[in-house]
């Protein structure tokens, strides 16, 4: 019987060692590199990028959307600026649902991203829009 207390203790620090490592690693791993956010960038065959929360069932789909708005200056040079979706004239809903058949490609958002601090604080895009002398 004390064999069985003995192997059960072992099998139990075998099993906490392995988590502390499993942890310590995952831990290490995450703390040097920038947390990723909830938003999502799309580029579609079109040109247009798109950014949003990305939602796969039942079919591919941004919600909280914005999009890369491009423009030119008096001075004729190009201008991008972010805005959101539902404010285009026409009125769309906040959500676009993907042709998959048109996305080129799709990448996560880091939660430092300058885009992402805009869609947290929309008053930053407002700043950037203000012109600079």
């Amino acid at each position: 019987m004390s064999k069985k207390i003995i192997g059960a203790g072992l099998a139990l620090v075998v099993i906490l060692l392995t988590l502390v490592a499993v942890l310590t690693v995952k831990y290490w791993r995450v703390r040097g590199e920038p947390s990723v956010s909830s938003y999502t960038a799309v580029y579609m065959a079109s040109g247009d990028i798109y950014f949003g929360k990305m939602h796969w069932f039942p079919r591919p789909r941004l919600t909280n959307v914005w999009y890369l708005q491009r423009s030119v200056n008096q001075q004729n040079q190009p201008q991008l600026s972010l805005a959101k979706f539902q404010d285009v004239f026409w009125g769309p809903v906040d959500e676009i649902y993907l042709n998959s058949d048109q996305v080129l490609f799709w990448t996560s958002l880091r939660s430092d991203s300058q885009v992402v601090k805009a869609f947290v604080n929309p008053s930053l895009l407002e700043q950037q829009a203000q012109p600079t002398q």
